[in-house]
């Protein structure tokens, strides 16, 4: 019963604020998140229904923030052609890194410069610069959806981008990790091992996708069960993003990699459409506002009032680090300069994975000191990952308003 009580809180909140939003010509992600924000501080209230006050730490919105996270990302492998990512690899290979490095760079620097002398400092400062470094691939397909800019040579280069970082940033993670546990960085030999986990996740994963997917869509559609092919494609996703996770990395990139490969010209166009229909309705009619309501149910404000420098110089960095180290490779790749800012600020916001990073590494008692920049250091972490998703659909809108044919042509 309880269970049931939050889905209807968190459906009608995200629904209305949603709306809300909508009107104001903002993407309703911002509304979605703004449904959880405004939650989280109602159940910190003196006052609030024990209902209410239960809601963020419910496990039930936990789960359904997964499931939100899978078919955000499964959409969004539907929504991406292969050939697309290929025509931008060039571009977004130069992109990926610089969104990586400047932002890596600028936060262990800040974290190194107000952290204080302890045994885990190195750790602490690392864990800052990887946090910087990600991209939230679930928010950026969102927003670029909504904004009709996802076959664009800039939502290309977006999302090819925010992929490469989020590779980028689990292996740091790992690195990270490895520095808690032992006090010593990886060697060689273990730095390599993890690189080729990778390389063969994604070997595994267009070999399958390639020459196996269309065999499996095929016999599915002869099925006699209601939507076979449906459920073929669930199945597949599920099974890449269990083996990510069986090869160390997130399994956001299972469910990307099967709807990468999911072919019209296998099954049809009808068949084709039928399908992607009912992932993006169960996507934008549920999972999706309950996704970017859990961001905002998570926030956490101790840091605001008890770190407010390092906070504020974390936000500003969070923020010209992707606009200075995506957007400048982006305009040297050929990308006009407004472009090139939509690539920096689409790159900006952090979403779940930041929080993904900071609560790992929270269970792993990398905060426990009380200094108050590392006691806070979690805190900070959160407020940075729920306002750079805020901010990044603002910031491209207003890009956009300024300048409508700002994405360019789809290529």
């Amino acid at each position: 019963m309880e269970h049931a009580l939050h889905l209807l809180i968190l459906l009608l909140a995200t629904r209305l604020l949603g709306e809300l939003f909508e009107r104001l010509r903002q993407p309703a992600s911002i509304g979605e998140i703004g449904a959880g924000v405004l939650l989280a501080l109602l159940a910190t209230a003196p006052i609030t229904a024990p209902v209410i006050g239960e809601l963020p730490h419910s496990p039930f919105l936990e789960v359904a923030a997964e499931f939100g996270i899978f078919f955000l990302v499964l959409f969004a492998g539907l929504e991406i052609r292969p050939r697309e990512m290929i025509d931008h690899s060039q571009r977004t290979f130069w992109v990926a890194t610089g969104g990586v490095l400047v932002p890596l760079g600028s936060g262990f620097a800040l974290a190194w410069l107000f952290l204080p002398e302890t045994p885990l400092k190195l750790p602490q400062a690392l864990l800052v610069g990887v946090g910087l470094s990600i991209s939230a691939l679930p928010v950026s397909v969102k927003v670029l959806r909504e904004l009709d800019l996802l076959h664009t040579p800039v939502g290309n280069t977006i999302v090819s981008a925010a992929v490469f970082d989020d590779v980028i940033g689990l292996f740091l993670l790992a690195v990270v990790l490895s520095l808690i546990e032992t006090g010593a960085s990886l060697d060689a030999i273990q730095a390599f091992a993890l690189l080729g986990k990778i390389a063969l996740f994604f070997v595994l994963t267009v070999v399958l996708g390639w020459y196996g997917m269309p065999r499996v869509m095929k016999a599915a559609a002869a099925f006699r069960v209601p939507s076979p092919v449906f459920s073929a494609l669930l199945v597949i996703a599920l099974g890449f993003a269990f083996l990510a996770e069986l090869l160390g990395m997130d399994f956001i990139l299972g469910p990307f990699m099967a709807g990468l490969f999911f072919d019209p010209k296998t099954l049809g166009r009808d068949a084709y459409e039928s399908v992607k229909g009912t992932i993006q309705t169960t996507t934008d009619g549920l999972l999706g506002p309950l996704f970017f309501a859990s961001i905002g149910a998570r926030v956490d404000l101790s840091a605001v009032s008890t770190v407010p420098v390092f906070l504020g110089a974390l936000l500003a960095a969070a923020f010209l680090g992707k606009l200075l180290g995506a957007g400048v490779p982006a305009r040297l790749s050929g990308l006009t300069t407004r472009q090139s800012t939509a690539v920096g600020v689409g790159l900006s916001g952090r979403g779940a994975v930041e929080l993904i990073i900071a609560s790992i590494a929270l269970e792993a008692g990398l905060f426990d000191h009380p200094d108050p920049v590392v006691a806070n250091l979690f805190s900070a972490l959160v407020i940075t990952a729920v306002v750079t998703t805020i901010v990044m659909p603002v910031g491209l809108r207003l890009i956009l308003d300024r300048a409508p044919n700002v994405g360019g042509v789809a290529r």
